[in-house]
C-alpha cells in the first residue's frame, strides 16, 4: 500500500512506502509515478482558482497554491560578516555608538522655532534672518564702507571659481596623459613590427645558410 506525502505549495509528492524484495522493474516505477501524480492533481480540486485574461488565447484559470510545508535548504552558504573598518574598531574600543544619527535640529530661542543646523533650509534661513555679523579685528573691507556679507559672498564665489578652474585643468591634464599613453602604445606596436629593415623577409635564408654550413662540414 502506497503512502503519499503531498506538498502542493512546492508541487511535490513523496511515496513514503517501504520498498522490499527484489529490485522493482521500470514498469513498476512508472506505475508508482502515475499514481503519485494523480494524488497531486487531486489536491488541486479543492484549491481556490483565479481567472485571468491570456495574452493570445482567451481566459486562463490559475490555481492559487498554498504556502509550502517543507522548508528547502539554502542554495548558497550564508554570507560572511563584513570585517570592521578602522573607525568601527575604534568606536567599539571607546564605547561609541556608531548607529546613533546626528541630530540636525536646533531650537532658536529668539524665534521660538526649530531650525536645521546644516543643509539647504539652513542656508536659506541664514540668508533670510542673519542680519547681524560679528566682525573680527583682523577684518579688512575690500572697499570703502565695506559690507561683511558682500565680502563673504565674493570670497565664496572666488573659491568656487578657483575650484572649477582646477577641476577643468585636471580634466584636460588627464585627457593629455591618456592621449600620450595611446601614442606610446602605438609606437611600441609599430616598433615590434619593424624590428629589422627587411621586416623579416630574409630570416628563412639565414637559417638555410646555417644549415648548409653544417652539411659541408
Amino acid at each position: 500500500m502506497s503512502e503519499y506525502h503531498v506538498d502542493a505549495g512546492l508541487l511535490s509528492v513523496t511515496n513514503a512506502s517501504i520498498v522490499s524484495g527484489p529490485m522493482r522493474r521500470e514498469e513498476d516505477l512508472m506505475e508508482s509515478c502515475e499514481s503519485a501524480l494523480k494524488v497531486l492533481l487531486g489536491e488541486f480540486v479543492q484549491l481556490p482558482t483565479v481567472v485571468k485574461k491570456g495574452k493570445f488565447d482567451g481566459a486562463i484559470t490559475l490555481v492559487q497554491l498554498p504556502q509550502p510545508v517543507m522548508q528547502l535548504p539554502r542554495e548558497k552558504a550564508p554570507p560572511k560578516p563584513k570585517p570592521l573598518t578602522a573607525w568601527q574598531k575604534f568606536a567599539l574600543k571607546k564605547g561609541i555608538d556608531i548607529h546613533r544619527k546626528k541630530e540636525n535640529k536646533v531650537f532658536d530661542e529668539e524665534r521660538q522655532v526649530w531650525k536645521d543646523k546644516w543643509g539647504k533650509r539652513a542656508r536659506e534661513d541664514r540668508d533670510k534672518y542673519d542680519w547681524l555679523r560679528e566682525v573680527k579685528p583682523s577684518y579688512v573691507p575690500q572697499e570703502e564702507g565695506g559690507d561683511p556679507f558682500l565680502d563673504e559672498r565674493r570670497e565664496k564665489k572666488e573659491r568656487l571659481d578657483k575650484q572649477k578652474k582646477k577641476e577643468e585643468h585636471n580634466k584636460r591634464r588627464a585627457e593629455l596623459i591618456s592621449q600620450s599613453q595611446d601614442e606610446v602604445k602605438h609606437l611600441q606596436s609599430v616598433s615590434r613590427n619593424l624590428t629589422t629593415a627587411s621586416n623579416g623577409k630574409f630570416e628563412k635564408n639565414t637559417k638555410f645558410k646555417k644549415n648548409t654550413k653544417k652539411m659541408h662540414k
